[in-house]
Parts: C-alpha cells; sequence; structure tokens
C-alpha cells in the first residue's frame, strides 16, 4: 500500500524542465521590470521576456503562485507578438505549475496546448518534453495505458534526435509502468537499458532513480536485503549530488521497507528524516507520502491517536493536489481507525467516500476491503438489510480479487522464472560490458600517456627552438648596437677631424704666418705690436678649443670629477660677463643681469664657469648689433632655474630637436661670422647632468633663444666659496 503512495513522489522528481534553472535575484529583476514598463512600455516583447524570466526565479523559489501570474502575462504578449516559440514555452512550464499544484486536468490542457504549438514549430525536443510530462499526470492518474502511449512517443522522438539523456529519463518512466502493472522483469530490464545509459553519460542523479526503481522490484519480490542495499546506494548518490527531493524520496521509501520488517525504531527515523526534507522544500506530494507512512506505523503501534491526526493531514494534502490514489490510502486507514474507535458515523462516511474513488481507479481490492468496512459498520448500528447487502458486495469482490490474485500468482510465478533467467543474461551481458568498458579504459589510458609523452617531447623542442632564437635575438641587438656605437664614433672622429683641420689649423696656420714675416723682418716692430691684441684674441680661441677638447675626450672617458660646493651664483655670472665685455661692447649688446646677489648653488666651480662660459658666449655669438641679452632665476624649493635669453638669430624647431642627444652638435657661425666647434652645448649637457640637473631650449627663427639649466640650490647654512 505505501510503495503505491510513494512511487508517485518519485516520478515528480524528474518533472522540472531546464528551463526552469534561473538566474540572479527577483527582486533586481522586479525593478528592472518596473523601470522597463515605465520608460518603455511599448517594448512588449522585451517586457514579456523578463517576465517569462521572473517566472522562472518564482518556479525555482517553489513560489507557484507568482509564478503562475507572471507566465500568463508572458504567454498573453508572446502570443499577441506571434512569438510561437516562446508561448509554446510558457504553455508547458504552465503544466509544470499545475501539476505541482495538484490540478492535473488543468496540467493536461495545459500540454495538450503547448504540443499543439510545439508540432507546428516541428520542435523535437519541445514535443518529447510535453509527451513526457503529459504521461507523467496520466500515472499519477492511474491510467497506465494512456501514460505508456505518451511515455513511448516521447522515447520516439528522443531516439530521433539522438538525446541520450532524454530517453534514459523516459525509459525509467516506462519501467515504472511495467511495476504498476506487476510486470518485473520487463521493469528490470528497462531500467537496466536506462542505468547504461546513464553511466555512459556518468549522470549520476539518473543512476540514483534507477538504484531506487532497482529497489522497488526487490522489495515487491519480498527480496528485502538487496532492496536495501539498493536504496542506500541510491541514498549516497543523492547526498553526494545534493539531490533534497531525491534524498527525501528514497529516505520515505526506506522508512517503508523497515517497516515491512517490523523494525519500527528505524523506519520512524527515516519517514522522519523524508518528512523534514520535504517541508524544508516545500514539497505536497512528498508530505503527504511521509505522513502517510508515518501514520500507518503508528497504527500499527496503537497509537491511534497520533496515526488519525497524521491521516487527516495527508488526506488533505492529497485532495489539494488531486493525488486520488493517496486520498484513496487516507481514506481507507481512517475508516478502519474509526471503526476500531467504535465511532461508526465517521467510518463510514469515509468508507462511502473511498468506494467513490476506489470505483474511479478500478481498484478492487479496495473496493472489497471498504465494503466489508461498511458491512460491519451497518451491522454495529443494527441496520442489518444495509449490513447483508454490503456483506454481499464484500463476497463478489472478494471473488474477483481472488480469481484476480490467482491469474497474478501464476503470473508472477512465471514472472519469477522468466525473471531469474534473464536476470542471469543480463548478468553475464553486464560482466561483458564491464570487461569491454575496462579494456576501453586501458586503450584510453594508454593513448593519454603516449600523448602525454609525445607533448612532453615538443616542449622540449620548442623550448630548444625558443632558446636558440632568443640567444640569436640577443646577438643581433647586440651586434646592431655594435654598429651604431661603431657608426656614432666614427661621425665623432669625423667631426674631430674637422674641428682639428679647420678650426684649430686656421688660426694657426694665421699666427704662424704672422711670426714669419716677423723673422723675415718683413714687419717692423709697430706693425707687430698692432697685431698682438688680434694675435692675442686668436690664440685665446685657440686655448679654448683645445680646453674643450680635453674636457669632452675626459667625459668620454668617464674620467670627469665633480666637487660640488656652495657658489654665489651672481658673483661667477659677472665674472664671466667681465670675460666677454670687449665682444659685447664691439657688438654694442645690453646684458641685464637680474640674478640675486645672495643666490648660492651646489655645483663645481670650475664645472658652472665652463657652463656660463659656453652659454653668454653663443649668446654673444648669436646675438645681433645693438641686441639685449638677459641672465635670470627662478626658485623653486631646492632648485633654482637659470635662463640665458638673446634677441638674435633663434633656431627652427628641428634645429632644436637636434641638441643635447648626446652626439656632438653642427657648429653654426655667429652675427658677424664668429666660427664655433660645436663642443660647447655637449659640455654643458655634461656637466649639467653629472650635477644632477637638466638643460633645454626654448627658441624660434628670428626672435632668440632662451637656454635653460637647473642646478640644486645650496642650503642656508653652507659655507660659501667666492
Amino acid at each position: 500500500m505505501m510503495l503505491n503512495k510513494t512511487i508517485f513522489f518519485l516520478i515528480s522528481c524528474f518533472l522540472i524542465s531546464p528551463h526552469f534553472l534561473a538566474i540572479g535575484q527577483t527582486d533586481s529583476l522586479l525593478r528592472v521590470l518596473d523601470n522597463l514598463k515605465r520608460q518603455s512600455p511599448n517594448r512588449l516583447e522585451k517586457i514579456a521576456e523578463l517576465q517569462l524570466e521572473i517566472a522562472m526565479a518564482y518556479y525555482q523559489d517553489r513560489d507557484f503562485q507568482h509564478s503562475l501570474q507572471y507566465h500568463q502575462q508572458a504567454g498573453e504578449i508572446f502570443l499577441s507578438s506571434k512569438n510561437h516559440e516562446k508561448y509554446s514555452e510558457c504553455l508547458h512550464n504552465l503544466g509544470n505549475i499545475a501539476y505541482f499544484l495538484g490540478d492535473s486536468q488543468e496540467a493536461i490542457q495545459y500540454y495538450q496546448l503547448s504540443i499543439a504549438e510545439r508540432e507546428k514549430l516541428k520542435d523535437l525536443k519541445g514535443l518529447a518534453s510535453g509527451y513526457n510530462n503529459l504521461a507523467n499526470v496520466y500515472n499519477r492518474l492511474g491510467d497506465y495505458p494512456q501514460a505508456l502511449g505518451f511515455y513511448e512517443k516521447s522515447l520516439e522522438i528522443k531516439e530521433k534526435i539522438d538525446d541520450q539523456k532524454g530517453i534514459a529519463s523516459t525509459l525509467k518512466n516506462i519501467a515504472s509502468i511495467h511495476y504498476y502493472r506487476d510486470n518485473y522483469v520487463a521493469a528490470l530490464e528497462t531500467n537496466l537499458r536506462a542505468l547504461r545509459i546513464s553511466e555512459s553519460l556518468k549522470d549520476t542523479t539518473g543512476i540514483s532513480f534507477v538504484y531506487n526503481n532497482i529497489a522497488l522490484i526487490y522489495e515487491k519480490q519480498e527480496k528485502l536485503s538487496e532492496a536495501l542495499d539498493y536504496y542506500q546506494r541510491s541514498l549516497e548518490l543523492k547526498e553526494q549530488t545534493g539531490d533534497t527531493q531525491g534524498m527525501a524520496t528514497t529516505l520515505n521509501n526506506i522508512g517503508s521497507l523497515y517497516q515491512t520488517k517490523r523494525e519500527f525504531d528505524k523506519a520512524l527515523i527515516a519517514l522522519q528524516q523524508s518528512l523534514e526534507i520535504s517541508q524544508k522544500i516545500g514539497e505536497k506530494e512528498g508530505i503527504s507520502a511521509a505522513m502517510n507512512n508515518l501514520a500507518s506505523i503508528y497504527e500499527d503501534q496503537g497509537q491511534m491517536d497520533k496515526a488519525l491526526e497524521l491521516f487527516l493531514q495527508s488526506q488533505k494534502i492529497d485532495e489539494e493536489i488531486g493525488n486520488k490514489r493517496g486520498m484513496l490510502l487516507s481514506i481507507t486507514s481512517l475508516s478502519n481507525i474509526y471503526f476500531n474507535l467504535k465511532n461508526h458515523k465517521l467510518s463510514l462516511r469515509f468508507a462511502e467516500e473511498g468506494i467513490i474513488l476506489a470505483k474511479q481507479l478500478d481498484s478492487k481490492a479496495e473496493l472489497r476491503d471498504l465494503n466489508a468496512l461498511i458491512s460491519k459498520n451497518y451491522e454495529a448500528l443494527g441496520d442489518y438489510k444495509s449490513a447483508l447487502y454490503h456483506n454481499q458486495l464484500f463476497h463478489a469482490y472478494a471473488d474477483s480479487v481472488f480469481n484476480q490474485e490467482i491469474v497474478r500468482k501464476t503470473a508472477r510465478i512465471e514472472a519469477e522464472y522468466e525473471y531469474d533467467k534473464k536476470l542471469a543474461i543480463i548478468q553475464a551481458e553486464q560482466k561483458a560490458l564491464d570487461l569491454e568498458i575496462e579494456k576501453e579504459k586501458q586503450r584510453q589510458n594508454f593513448q593519454k600517456r603516449l600523448l602525454i609523452l609525445s607533448l612532453f617531447g615538443l616542449i622540449i623542442i620548442a623550448s630548444v627552438i625558443f632558446l636558440n632564437y632568443k640567444k640569436q635575438k640577443k646577438a643581433k641587438i647586440l651586434l646592431q648596437a655594435k654598429t651604431d656605437e661603431l657608426e656614432k664614433a666614427n661621425q665623432v672622429k669625423s667631426k674631430l677631424f674637422s674641428i682639428i683641420g679647420h678650426d684649430l689649423r686656421g688660426p694657426i696656420g694665421s699666427l704662424y704666418m704672422l711670426l714669419g714675416l716677423y723673422r723675415k723682418n718683413q714687419m717692423d716692430d709697430d706693425e707687430f705690436k698692432q697685431l698682438v691684441p688680434e694675435l692675442y684674441k686668436n690664440v685665446g680661441a685657440i686655448l679654448e678649443v683645445l680646453n674643450n677638447l680635453l674636457r669632452w675626450s675626459m667625459g668620454e672617458m668617464k674620467m670627469i670629477k665633480s666637487e660640488p660646493c656652495p657658489i654665489i651664483l651672481h658673483e661667477k655670472s659677472i665674472e664671466m660677463l667681465n670675460f666677454f665685455s670687449t665682444l659685447s661692447q664691439q657688438k654694442m649688446l645690453q646684458i641685464q643681469n637680474l640674478i640675486p646677489e645672495d643666490l648660492a648653488v651646489m655645483m663645481d666651480p670650475n664645472h658652472l664657469e665652463l657652463i656660463l662660459r659656453n652659454l653668454i658666449n653663443n649668446a654673444i655669438k648669436f646675438s645681433n648689433k645693438g641686441g639685449r641679452i638677459t641672465l635670470s632665476t627662478k626658485e623653486q624649493e631646492d632648485i633654482v632655474t637659470v635662463a640665458i635669453q638673446d634677441e638674435g638669430l633663434g633656431m627652427s624647431q628641428e634645429e632644436v630637436g637636434k641638441l643635447f642627444q648626446n652626439t656632438l652638435a653642427d657648429s653654426k657661425r655667429g652675427t658677424t661670422g664668429e666660427q664655433g666647434t660645436g663642443l660647447g652645448l655637449n659640455l654643458c649637457q655634461l656637466y649639467i647632468e653629472k650635477s644632477g640637473g637638466k638643460i633645454w631650449v626654448e627658441s624660434e627663427p628670428g626672435k632668440g633663444s632662451i637656454f635653460y639649466f637647473s642646478v640644486k640650490k645650496a642650503s642656508v647654512n653652507s659655507e660659501l666659496v667666492h
């Protein structure tokens, strides 16, 4: 009796469509929907899609009423927009909701409408799912021929589209029909076929379901140890996968088995666990099944009050969900309890309700037992005529059941013989299959090892090639660097030869010729004395060029030493301006020295002198007659920026870009033909950077140039050098 109750609960575990795996929080989806309706009320298709997503989220939370509402709203929009695919999905989901709410007829209508839409769309996968779920409803109603017909339609489509997981699921449902019809050989064969597919797919949920079905078959054949073993295997897999609904089902079946074995303590523990899980997830059919079985145990133990309370609760739940077989079991038990309690009127009422249900389900055994109860109640109430009538009905149904039992027992004996014979064949086939699987695993493992070795070899080869490539690339970069360095050295060498051959050879040649004339008495003392200032100037220029060459070569050989100390910048600038006073007077230049008199900087005195001399010399060299040169500073925390500005020739941006590139700059003649070497700015950059500063220039053709360099400010308490 209890096994029939729990098997329907087992089937419902596989009703839930994959579409209901909703993602996201319901509240956030509702906010998005409200915003969309306010901002874009005409985007009906998008609104419907959000409503469908919300409906799925509610379904996952087992809030069926809200899920129903949003599915209906979405379905209406999809129908009006002629989106038949989404409309059929809504209909299918509404069928699922109706099933779990216990309205079997409404579920059938929704599934049939969904199937009609999917036939138009030629949606084979959707059709297979629809036929399978429609069969589940008829299975619950006990209409096994209808259920089997729709299961077979679903199976045919799934085989056509090669949906292996779906094939296994439908096979398990077909096996349940064979089980109800006492065809245990067919049930076992179908379950084992489903098991092979589930194992090949590594579908733990499917495997656990088959184990549960096999256990039910063994229990029917009174092979209780084998049944318990398979129940425990099923429960272990369900615990691993977190299948709470499946756990509740198997625990319910385990409790029923322990009751059969009269081990009531173990039965109560298992059934209580099943009830708690079903209550937690809101699974009404599971709650009813657990309560019915618990009530049956309390009845066996003589605890009638507890049994009565639980039977009434179970009956109420079964009425809500339309589970007629469950209702019949509870009503029959209630009628029997009230008879034992001598409440004959209530016993009669429940028995008469049971008669109606038993006739609908064509359950002759229940009709026999209920008529016997009615007869006893009428006899106790003194209505002997009615008692006799129902006693006659009792015997009529008893004879019918007896004949049916004879047929069943004969069929069962034959079936058990066939079962044992076929089981041996199935086990042999299973061993052969296991052997093939083991061989295939060994072959795959060998291939994996071979692949790993090949891959390892390829990695080694690739590593060698890559390292060789890196070495070659590094060598190529070094070679290019050496080539660039050599090219630069050649350019410098050419520049030096140009300086030595032109800038030094010319002035020295003039001096040599002048001294030769004086030596040959072709020039008197007065004439020689007149040329002495010019001679002094030329020798000074030669000496400056030689000094610059020496300093530059020392810089190239990294031999420059810097000994910074505090220096009054104004004093050093006055010294350099006095040095160039003759040249500035010749060009009639106006020189402004705006450097503060007390400003001290931290630098090597010789380096600062060279920098100022070269930059002031360049300013004079490229200034026009009557022009202006300005020396100024800007202080920022511990840094002083020195600016030397002229109003002379200026430079283009291209010329500016060639400066300060750590190469010798091209020489350019001054406004009165002054010749330079190009070494000055290079030395300025070298010494400034050596001191931790920077040098840069701003210039515009015809408007002059401003050369800037930065230097560290000396601290207040530093000892100054004058």
